[in-house]
């Protein structure tokens, strides 16, 4: 049995602990709510950032509709000490680049130019969303409540455009091209829908016997400094497999490298789900097109000639002309045998200067041919090739992902300055379609057109949380 002073004693101490394991338990109770509410509210502008920069495209448009996706996606969220959210676009700013300068929604909406990454901050939705209990205040060093910042940025972590350059037939952004009465045909950069070009055979500069293209450093954006090892075959090649840069614009000196020889056609084809060669692509990184099929001799069926190459065959320049393909020349162009043109129309026909669509009945006014192109049992599949099922093959190990077979190009003014590793201004991103798998010498492809800047800004689509 305990002596009685014993037991006063315990009663002392149980006093004097009891307020204070009360007040612990207290603050450790506060410390948790205050965690949850902090981790809430990051929660929610992690979710603004993310839903307001899937929706820029470099219109004003595009800023109202972040506002919008931010407001419908925290609507009934609800934050400890706060209740149900509705948000304020005051939360939202916007820049072209993850480090700013930052321009609050108004200003965006008047300005929105290249603007592709969102911040959200919520102390901007008021007090009630950035103060810590009074208590947990005083802990970190505060009088009787502390601020916490809850903030987050979103934006695209690369550009689907291709780290490989090439120089733009001609500076003029569109050009009629003369084929005959009534049959103006429209050129942009020099270059003619429908027509497959060999992309490493193509050089503007007078007498040019050789292509002139280049691989882009695709971890240095414009403006950063170059770091020649980034454009080695074996850097670029990842790159190359994905059909992506590790940056967001192409505004300002894009870094590129001329090359003795192409080294990296096995990574292009694997959107044909060809895998082999050294430096080889992951199928799952880079799967193959959901459409294999090559454009090229039986294959190309909807062509009476069959024609055993892919691209259209280069030109002999003579002096002051450029090297072009056979299709370039000016009219009247000569005729000649069929093949030579390649593959024509696999992803869409020649355009007329109106834009409207050219008939698979002036082929022969397009592209004299000895001899003539047959109609007879032939012709172009209503809305394209590669889109018409009757010319299908679906690729086999792997699931295919539709349009890998587009590749997005840098078209630069060239000439550039004499040397390996140069810089280039880049005229405009021209859309071509593999209508055959590459090799060290061609990358077939067929001009489909150049990119609104609105279509380069929708190529950076893979947005993420950067902090």
């Amino acid at each position: 049995m305990k002596r009685k002073h014993e037991r006063g004693s315990l009663l002392v101490m149980t006093a004097l602990v009891l307020p204070l394991a009360i007040g612990v338990c207290g603050l450790a109770l506060e410390l948790s709510m205050a965690f949850q509410r902090q981790s809430q509210l990051q929660q929610l502008a992690d979710t603004v950032a993310l839903s307001a920069a899937q929706q820029l495209d470099g219109s004003a448009s595009g800023i109202a509709m972040a506002g919008s996706a931010a407001s419908v996606v925290v609507a009934n969220r609800q934050v400890r000490g706060v209740g149900r959210v509705w948000l304020n676009t005051a939360v939202l700013s916007f820049a072209a680049g993850p480090d700013g300068p930052w321009l609050e929604y108004s200003a965006a909406q008047g300005a929105p130019g290249d603007l592709r990454y969102a911040r959200a901050d919520m102390a901007e939705q008021g007090e009630a969303f950035t103060m810590l209990p009074v208590a947990f205040g005083r802990l970190l060093g505060g009088s009787d409540a502390t601020t916490v910042g809850a903030r987050a940025v979103a934006g695209p972590n690369g550009l689907r455009v291709l780290p490989l350059a090439i120089c733009a037939p001609s500076s003029s952004a569109v050009a009629t091209r003369y084929n005959g009465p009534g049959l103006e045909e429209r050129i942009e950069y020099g270059l003619r829908f429908g027509v497959a070009y060999n992309l490493l055979a193509l050089n503007p500069a007078p007498g040019a016997s050789s292509g002139e293209y280049f691989l882009v450093d695709p971890a240095s954006p414009p403006g950063s400094p170059a770091l020649p090892s980034s454009t080695d075959s074996s850097q670029v090649a990842p790159f190359m497999c994905a059909g992506k840069l590790a940056y967001n614009s192409l505004a300002g000196a894009l870094h590129v490298r001329r090359n003795a020889g192409f080294e990296l056609w096995q990574q292009l084809n694997s959107r044909f789900g060809s895998y082999g060669g050294s430096e080889g692509c992951d199928p799952y990184a880079a799967p193959p097109d959901s459409n294999v099929r090559e454009y090229r001799g039986a294959l190309a069926s909807w062509i009476s000639s069959y024609p055993p190459q892919a691209a259209a065959a280069a030109s002999t320049p003579a002096a002051g002309k450029p090297l072009a393909s056979v299709a370039d020349g000016a009219y009247p162009l000569p005729a000649i045998a069929p093949a030579q043109y390649g593959t024509l129309w696999a992803y869409g026909p020649a355009r007329r200067s109106n834009n409207s669509n050219f008939q698979f009945s002036h082929w022969n006014s397009l592209y004299p041919a000895s001899p003539a192109f047959s109609a007879t049992g032939t012709s172009w599949p209503a809305g394209g090739v590669y889109n018409n099922t009757g010319f299908m093959t679906a690729p086999t190990g792997y699931p295919g992902r539709k349009d890998r077979r587009l590749l997005y190009v840098p078209l630069l003014a060239c000439p550039l300055p004499a040397g390996a590793n140069v810089d280039g201004t880049v005229l405009a991103v021209a859309r071509f379609f593999m209508t055959a798998q590459a090799s060290a010498t061609e990358v077939p492809g067929e001009f489909a057109g150049i990119l609104s800047a609105k279509e380069v800004a929708a190529l950076a689509t893979d947005v993420e949380l950067l902090r």
